[in-house]
């Protein structure tokens, strides 16, 4: 009997994929002989970079981390010391200025490969004249190398995939916060709803469904690590704690990444566990906002090794977002507080070239009502019911990475769940029935990659795989009287299985000097099946599994040594679903979007760089989770889109202890929509797209200040003005503001002082968010919170 369903397909398409799973070894085994020369190219342009002072092989290892690249030490380091370091360099210089006060310098061998040795330039230390000994001579010592490997880097050329980064020391200014939050006031092109955390949605680079969190996949793909954290909406705001950096990835990612990644990728970095040292860190703080409830936030990091090739690292954190609005009507102050608590364990393992890390996390956010004004000048609601919530996300995974050479080899593996529980107000004023709607959403996801990156010449690459997704998306909602007393009036409830087997891969070639070239794509065979279960719900008929290709292209030309041009074509799809109508709405199709992109990036040296671009975003067959005339949540596909934008970013160093950085988005939003029955209007901007937003940053110090280290930073983000939706009820205006935060720190990385003012100009606006989709037309909306100081210390031992 021929093999049916998902199962099925992969089967029938097993020796397809086994086959060009296998041309990558193929090629590098064709090439094998032309690794062992040395590799001549351009270094890549200036990064930020920040290493602080620890021991020599640690900060060797977090600087080939900070720039994607992999060394082979052949140097001793053990028990010897580095200073840090921090600024803007490219590869060249950051490995000189790291390693020349150690007598040592790195030598490129491969596109993304450097080899530390001694420097031949410097002289032995003179030693005293051997003493006579009766014994025998001691034996000489062979140093054995030592691999260090950065994170897994997802193909791609330089400066052309879209990937942007924010530091070690830029995350730390974003204190205990959490992921959208953060990366929202880091970021002008980042954005997220502000339904509160746990339950928003990012965007990124104005690709934005809708303003409410339904069971569609989201736009946005997030990674800890090389472990996939998310795969339907919301976001689940990890909070931003011992993470050695965040890498955005803008645009559509569907080659490098799969499904779910159609506006661009988010990857935070957790700091690794760390062989050579025990070690701890402490951070405590106290908050209050101008108007509400006090708060605070706290965080532990305990590393200790286990042996001389394993190590684990704790990391537990917790807070409080005080709440600052008052209800007069249930006699209820400060409801909408926010709490947080969580934590990690990670455990590394290290062979000659093999690492192998596991990692657990848990992390749960609780709100008694939801963050809901009429008039955001007025910290004040009426509404006579709560709203609280509770969002929870566990997950556990295990990366495996081992070094052939100039190839390498990465397995990550990962079990996760999130779930979000809602309660609605769904009273029908006219009716006089007063309702709650409680609103439970869970997915449950397997993920496994296994990824093989050769450098097969000096001027080339091959980066491919193969990626296998299940994700089981549950939902169940009830209406229920209030209070609740007796039987619920309706129970609906919705499962959702998405399966994906996918084979990806790219070329990286350098036909010249000056010019890179890459081409890849992703072949993924995809099914989406959903059952409806509820008194009005109709039969459903399995999906059949659907296959989808998205290709991209890029290319960089080098102007000069210190300027170069780029193009670049990405795609990015979901897939649709064949689910018939009933409670959760009727069937839709793939969207996918494209992107066209060329820009420029100048860096004439370590004090200073800009990049710009342009381009244009089609965006077809939109899915949103939209609101039905009854208040419920459905998913549809509402029509197509264009964005055309013009993106700019540059950062500048004056001097050493000063450093100015920040960025622009324009773009022109064009939202064409389709008849499909739902609470919608006919055209206009795509909704939570704001046409300007902008993002600047200031940073000065360290200074010396009664006998400890000043530093000063400030972040200022301008949120433009946008509509959560079209329709009856989402044309309330949003955005229009300048957020910011001052930051004050004195002291080092032993122990220190911190002080930070958000929101210092006591600001009031709308921001991205929206009331009970049962009570539209009352018009809620999120407020901006009030001027709130935070004063904390951190230590570390």
């Amino acid at each position: 009997m021929a093999a049916q369903g998902p199962r099925g397909a992969v089967i029938r398409a097993a020796p397809l994929i086994l086959a060009l799973l296998a041309l990558p070894q193929v090629a590098a085994a064709l090439a094998w002989t032309s690794v062992q020369a040395e590799v001549q190219g351009r270094a890549r342009g200036p990064v930020a970079i920040s290493v602080p002072g620890s021991t020599a092989d640690l900060a060797v290892n977090r600087l080939a981390e900070q720039l994607g690249v992999s060394v082979v030490v052949a140097v001793p380091l053990a028990g010897r010391r580095s200073a840090g370091l921090r600024g803007r360099y490219d590869a060249a210089e950051a490995f000189d200025r790291l390693l020349r006060p150690l007598g040592a310098r790195a030598v490129r061998i491969g596109p993304d490969s450097y080899r530390v040795e001694p420097r031949a330039d410097e002289r032995p230390a003179r030693r005293p004249a051997p003493q006579a000994t009766s014994g025998p001579p001691a034996p000489i010592t062979e140093l054995d190398e030592i691999v260090v490997t950065a994170s897994v880097r997802r193909g791609g050329l330089d400066a052309v995939s879209g990937r942007t980064l924010l530091d070690e020391e830029a995350l730390g200014r974003a204190g205990n916060r959490s992921s959208s939050e953060g990366l929202a006031h880091l970021s002008a092109t980042v954005d997220s709803t502000r339904q509160g955390p746990g339950r928003n949605k990012l965007f990124v680079r104005g690709v934005a469904d809708s303003a409410v969190s339904g069971p569609l996949q989201a736009t946005v793909g997030q990674y800890l690590g090389d472990l996939r954290l998310n795969f339907g909406s919301p976001d689940p705001d990890i909070a931003l704690v011992d993470l050695e950096r965040v890498e955005v990835f803008e645009g559509p990612q569907g080659s490098r990444f799969g499904a779910g990644s159609i506006a661009g990728v988010v990857r935070l970095e957790p700091a690794p566990p760390e062989l050579d040292v025990a070690s701890g860190a402490l951070s405590l703080a106290a908050s209050r906002p101008r108007h509400g409830g006090p708060g605070g936030d706290g965080a532990l990091v305990v590393n200790r090794p286990l042996g001389s090739r394993a190590a684990w690292r704790l990391t537990a954190y917790g807070r409080r977002d005080g709440g600052v609005l008052d209800n007069p009507v249930r006699g209820d102050d400060h409801a909408d507080a926010v709490d947080v608590v969580g934590g990690r364990l990670a455990v590394r393992w290290v062979g000659d070239d093999w690492t192998v890390d596991a990692l657990g996390l848990a992390q749960r956010i609780t709100a008694d009502d939801a963050p809901l004004v009429r008039d955001p000048d007025r910290l004040e609601t009426d509404r006579p019911l709560a709203e609280p919530y509770d969002s929870r996300l566990d997950l556990a995974g295990v990366t495996f990475s081992r070094r052939f050479g100039t190839a390498r080899l990465t397995s990550a593996t990962s079990l996760s769940r999130q779930s979000l529980d809602e309660r609605f107000d769904a009273t029908v004023t006219e009716a006089g029935l007063v309702q709650v709607v409680d609103r439970r959403q869970s997915v449950t996801a397997f993920s496994s990659e296994t990824r093989l990156s050769v450098a097969f010449s000096p001027k080339g690459s091959i980066d491919g795989g193969l990626s296998l997704v299940r994700a089981d998306t549950d939902v169940q909602r009830m209406r229920r009287p209030f209070p609740l007393e007796g039987d619920p009036v309706a129970q609906d409830a919705l499962t959702r299985r998405y399966e994906e087997a996918a084979l990806f891969g790219e070329v990286s070639l350098q036909p010249n000097a000056r010019l890179w070239l890459s081409a890849g794509g992703r072949v993924s065979i995809v099914r989406l099946n959903t059952r409806l279960h509820g008194s009005d719900a109709s039969p459903v008929t399995p999906g059949d599994a659907e296959t989808l290709l998205t290709p991209s292209l890029g290319a960089r030309w080098s102007l000069t040594a210190a300027a170069f041009v780029f193009a670049r074509f990405e795609q990015g799809f979901r897939p649709g679903d064949v689910g018939e109508d009933g409670a959760f709405g009727r069937p839709y199709r793939a969207d996918r979007v494209s992107l066209t992109e060329i820009g420029f990036g100048f860096s004439p040296g370590a004090r200073w760089r800009l990049e710009a671009s342009t381009g244009r975003l089609d965006w077809t067959d939109i899915q949103s989770d939209v609101v039905t005339a009854g208040g419920d949540l459905v998913t549809g596909n509402i029509g197509d889109g264009r964005i055309i934008f013009l993106s700019l970013r540059g950062d500048w160093r004056p001097t050493d202890r000063l450093t100015l950085s920040g960025g622009v988005f324009v773009n022109d939003s064009v939202l064409r929509t389709a008849e499909v029955g739902l609470v919608v209007g006919r055209h206009g901007d795509i909704p939570n797209v704001a046409p300007a937003s902008g993002q600047a940053s200031l940073d000065w110090g360290p200074h010396p200040f009664a006998g400890r280290a000043l530093t000063l930073s400030g972040d200022f983000r301008y949120i433009g003005r946008s509509r959560p939706g079209l329709g009856l009820g989402l044309d309330t205006p949003q955005g229009g503001y300048v957020d910011a935060e001052l930051t004050a720190r004195l002291g080092d990385d032993r122990g220190a002082l911190v002080l930070s003012v958000s929101n210092p100009f006591d600001v009031s606006a709308a921001r991205f968010g929206l009331g009970s989709p049962y009570r539209l037309t009352d018009g809620h909306v999120a407020p901006v919170r009030p001027l709130s100081v935070r004063l904390g210390f951190e230590a570390s031992f």
